[in-house]
């Protein structure tokens, strides 16, 4: 239990974020603190006060004493914050070290308040110089107390939580953003060319539908594809404690988010090949994510967003652990709604129209439907119309900024997204000299 307190605070959802290291002391000779945490063994969590958090987990997880008086803690102290009061039994060693790590923090927290005030000064934006106070410690007190530790698991569960939200928010709205791409695009066309595309976007789709039948994330034979496929051992001689101690890559005891993923690699490939067109990162790296959530939900039994050996094995035991019930794709259930997507739309338009009436956009061409986006090309019938040399760079300009769905999942080794090839630049035409009339 002990170890489920410290991990709940450095779960990790999603995007990479800023990683400060604590300020330098100027010392004669380098030395080595036992309970630094390295550089290269620093887990990204998405949250912008990560080392801070991490060192502070390190540090805490050092004394014996105090894991040893939260074995009996309960689940919901360790969520709420309650179990901080247990800071009182941490050695005095340690509670040194602690007082340094939130005076290196406060530091670190009044260079970024000085930048931010100077760049807002700058940029004229006006600033009233009240500082906003960060939630994960306690500004009262200059040595770390329990507050500070309460405050740091309490923030850290609610960024964690806005950041997995935000990740599917982003990815609703790429997914929309295509979808309005496509309908847009078809409007653009005469009728011949329109269903062409139609017919080629239906096979896309089809195509992207036809692969093998995906197993229960977590499942028995799910995870035995992984015995097999990926650690290379014989699919007969299955074994969950084996199994568990292969996966824990960093044999802390624990399987953390990027455990849990990279257990899903195989099943994946099922689905989305980089090398297809037809089949898109971004939605193998939402898939990998919804897949992580529902094992950690069914396993995780405490809470903390780790899954320890005991639940694991727990899991193992259950009786439809043996039973495959598969798994729906995102293309197989709907990831919004006709009311969201008509909201999308209509907001989109009125952006498009704001932006010609501001004059950063050409009005629509001749023969262009109204509610079609800049980016289409007109009708064959006005293609052969010639913008000006001010146009032109003003749809570049569009193009630059605008020109693909803004969705950029966290990047991942096999999930990335792919990258579309870039347009060549368009350079108008030069305008003659003008004419001199002396």
């Amino acid at each position: 239990m002990a170890t489920h307190f410290i991990r709940v605070l450095v779960a990790v959802l999603l995007i990479g974020s800023i990683v400060c290291p604590p300020v330098d002391k100027k010392k004669p000779a380098e030395t080595k603190d036992p309970n630094a945490v390295p550089n290269n063994e620093i887990e990204e969590t998405g949250i912008e006060y990560n080392r801070y958090l991490q060192e502070v987990v390190q540090l805490l997880e050092s004394d014996s004493d105090f894991r040893q008086k939260l074995e009996k803690s309960d689940p919901e102290d360790i969520r709420n914050g309650k179990v901080a009061k247990e800071l009182e039994f941490v050695n005095h060693h340690v509670r040194n070290k602690l007082d340094e790590l939130k005076r290196q923090e406060m530091e670190r927290l009044r260079h970024l308040a000085v930048r931010d005030y100077e760049n807002s000064k700058g940029s004229g934006i006006p600033h009233d110089g009240r500082l906003k106070l960060p939630g994960h410690l306690d500004h009262k007190s200059p040595s770390f107390e329990t507050e500070d530790l309460r405050k740091l698991i309490v923030q850290t569960t609610k960024d964690l939580e806005e950041l997995d939200r935000k990740r599917k928010e982003e990815f609703k709205e790429y997914e929309m953003q295509k979808e309005f791409e496509h309908e847009t695009k078809l409007k653009t066309m005469d009728e011949e060319h329109r269903k062409t595309e139609e017919q080629a976007w239906e096979e896309s789709q089809k195509k992207h539908k036809q692969h093998p039948q995906m197993h229960h994330p977590g499942g028995k034979q799910q995870l035995e594809e992984v015995w097999e496929q990926q650690d290379h051992l014989s699919p007969e001689s299955f074994d969950p404690k084996t199994f568990f101690v292969l996966h824990d890559l960093d044999g802390n005891g624990f399987w953390d988010a990027n455990e849990v993923k990279a257990l899903f690699s195989k099943e994946l490939d099922k689905v989305y090949d980089p090398n297809a067109p037809e089949d898109d990162m971004a939605e193998r790296y939402e898939e990998m994510e919804r897949m992580r959530e529902h094992v950690v939900n069914e396993t995780d039994v405490n809470g903390d967003h780790l899954i320890s050996f005991p639940e694991f094995w727990a899991q193992t035991r259950k009786q439809d652990f043996d039973q495959d019930q598969g798994w729906n794709s995102i293309d197989e259930q709907p990831v919004y709604s006709q009311q969201e997507y008509a909201e999308f739309e209509h907001r989109r338009q009125i952006e498009i129209q704001q932006m010609i009436d501001q004059g950063l956009l050409p009005p629509h061409p001749p023969g262009m439907p109204l509610n079609a986006p800049h980016g289409m090309p007109p009708p064959v019938d006005h293609q052969k119309k010639q913008m000006t040399a001010e146009e032109g760079a003003k749809l570049e300009q569009h193009y630059a900024a605008n020109g693909q769905p803004q969705f950029v999942p966290q990047q991942h080794a096999q999930q990335a997204p792919r990258q579309l090839p870039k347009q060549v630049p368009h350079k108008p035409p030069q305008e003659p000299p003008k004419k001199s009339f002396s």
